[in-house]
């Protein structure tokens, strides 16, 4: 299984809008990428840092899983910059994003 993580920054000056992250954009997802095998998405609040006191890392990390690269490919090909454009209607940094092969221990 590939997961691709789109991890949000929480820089001092960066801004991330929850509702319009977890409503308009996850139903905009789904649209875009059921149809490409999307198996899931997971979604991380961040709410502390480690260690305590440490300022926050990540407003969130995305995870958008699929059953093999080649799914992830057609999907990313197809639909990212659609899906960059409606970032900016929620965040307002940089996002990284990584490609990781799930392992099960």
């Amino acid at each position: 299984m590939i997961r691709l993580s789109v991890m949000y920054p929480a820089t001092v000056d960066s801004k991330f809008d929850w509702d319009y992250y977890l409503g308009p954009h996850l139903k905009f997802a789904h649209q875009l990428l059921d149809s490409y095998h999307l198996l899931r998405i997971e979604i991380d609040r961040g709410i502390a840092a480690f260690p305590p006191g440490e300022p926050l890392h990540f407003h969130a990390v995305g995870h958008l899983f699929f059953p093999s690269i080649g799914d992830l490919e057609k999907a990313m090909a197809a639909t990212a910059s659609a899906l960059i454009e409606d970032q900016r209607k929620y965040f307002s940094g940089q996002s990284v994003v990584q490609v990781n092969e799930v392992q099960d221990v």
